[in-house]
């Protein structure tokens, strides 16, 4: 019993992951306590950046500066410098790790931008595909 549960601790945390993307907020958004949509906490104002997790269609989670809660229906664009923050919480398949670089096929020169393909961390946090800047030369 004792080695059945030493076993299954380490799979429940690792399982309890939700993701949070940040984006730019188009529209005067309100934030709410629940999904019913009765109590508004406050308004996030629209070009004001928030995090939001990825839920139903229409009701997302989302965190900005020290507020937490829902959002109905919210219109928002992606950044292009995406942040990502991982809360525990709940989403399967946080083991899974897979990282792929792509590269320019000559050698990289300092200053040149170098595009990075999505990967997965073994901590579970998802990291969008992105461009940065190559490598300097040492």
């Amino acid at each position: 019993m004792r080695k059945l549960l030493l076993f299954l601790i380490p799979f429940i945390f690792s399982s309890c992951v939700t993701n949070y993307y940040y984006v730019n907020i188009d529209e005067d958004t309100p934030i709410y306590e629940n999904t019913n949509g009765t109590e508004s906490i406050i308004i996030i104002p629209k070009g004001y950046g928030a995090y939001i997790s990825s839920g139903t269609k229409k009701y997302k989670k989302v965190k900005w500066k020290n507020y937490k809660g829902w959002v109905i229906n919210p219109v928002y664009s992606y950044d292009e410098n995406s942040k990502n923050y991982t809360r525990n919480n709940s989403s399967p398949n946080s083991n899974n790790t897979s990282a792929s670089y792509s590269s320019p096929t000559n050698k990289s020169t300092p200053g040149k931008k170098v595009h990075v393909k999505s990967y997965t961390r073994k901590d579970g946090t998802y990291v969008r595909s992105h461009t940065r800047s190559s490598p300097k030369r040492r």
